[in-house]
């Protein structure tokens, strides 16, 4: 699917804003990090990315109305939801502003959709026209906006929006922003053996490395049980969106809501993901791309609390 309506040199980390730190010095780094052999070998280079920083964020907004009785999702609910997200994770209580911090008009940005048609758990077209309403509002032109999952021209973008849904994934463990990435390499499947834990890898490819911005996932109606075939009793509806700027911890997140959902569906016992999600911590430690141990992960969490199931 592409829909083109409306990508910077490094990603903006929680420290940015906490110091309020003019867009301008957002492409700093300040230091890089030792890469694991397995990355180094792969011909890719470190960069600082969110692991930069002691703590990271990751905004949780839910909203009971986002979804009814019927599954159906509300457009105006959602596009409610991820301008709150993007506010709260920039700071700013103005949506414009606050989308300002993450792109200009003058970027070529990409909108990195998740449209998995073996498993069906795509990011809600809401969610998408909630984004792109935002990029239009900001100025960029149509012309150089791509909203689409296979086939996204990264190489002409200088920012990323990666805007992903989760689900319970039968070869990666959990599919949520780093997974989102893994047909930006011309080999995604060299990244389902041993462990995965090379998935990290696809952030520092050439065309992608440093230009993921936002991230927006859609936590609307995720899937926790077992793939690839879709069992409609392990689709609920969870009415939320979240904001980050650090892939590791909001897919670390969004681990740990599937598996306080499979452990509830289960009546309190544990139900392993299969296979473990190891690129997580490799992410982490290998790669240097976030952080993935919840313990210096803050979720703030806006909204209905309803089954909130993390952190409740």
């Amino acid at each position: 699917m592409e829909k083109s309506p409306r990508g910077q040199k490094g990603m903006i980390t929680r420290r940015s804003f906490m110091k309020g730190a003019a867009y301008g010095s957002l492409g700093l780094v300040a230091g890089l990090h030792k890469l694991a052999p397995g990355a180094a070998a792969a011909g890719l280079q470190p960069e600082a990315f969110a692991a930069a920083d002691p703590l990271a964020r990751v905004v949780l907004v839910r909203e009971e109305a986002a979804v009814d009785a019927a599954h159906a999702v509300n457009p105006k609910i959602v596009a409610a939801m991820v301008d709150r997200a993007v506010m709260a994770l920039a700071g700013d209580e103005d949506p414009l502003r606050a989308w300002g911090r993450f792109v200009k008009r003058e970027d070529t940005v990409g909108v990195k959709i998740t449209r998995c048609e073996w498993m069906r758990v795509h990011t809600e077209q809401a969610v998408v026209d909630a984004v792109l309403a935002r990029l239009d509002a900001l100025g960029v032109p149509k012309e150089r906006v791509h909203a689409m999952d296979a086939g996204l021209p990264v190489k002409d973008c200088s920012v990323l929006i990666n805007v992903p849904s989760i689900k319970v994934h039968s070869l990666t463990g959990i599919a949520c922003s780093i997974k989102n990435y893994i047909n930006f390499s011309s080999k995604p499947s060299a990244y389902h053996f041993n462990g995965n834990t090379k998935l990290a890898e696809t952030f520092l490819l050439p065309d992608v490395k440093g230009k993921t911005r936002l991230i927006i996932v859609d936590a609307l109606r995720p899937y926790f049980g077992p793939g690839p075939q879709i069992n409609p009793l392990h689709r609920w509806d969870y009415k939320g969106i979240m904001a980050a700027t650090d892939p590791v911890a909001v897919d670390t997140t969004a681990l740990k809501l599937c598996e306080e959902k499979r452990r509830l569906f289960k009546n309190g016992e544990d139900w392993p993901i299969t296979p473990p999600p190891r690129f997580l911590a490799a992410a982490d430690t290998d790669y240097r791309l976030g952080t993935s141990d919840p313990a210096k992960i803050r979720v703030e969490k806006l909204g209905w609390t309803g089954e909130i199931l993390i952190g409740a």
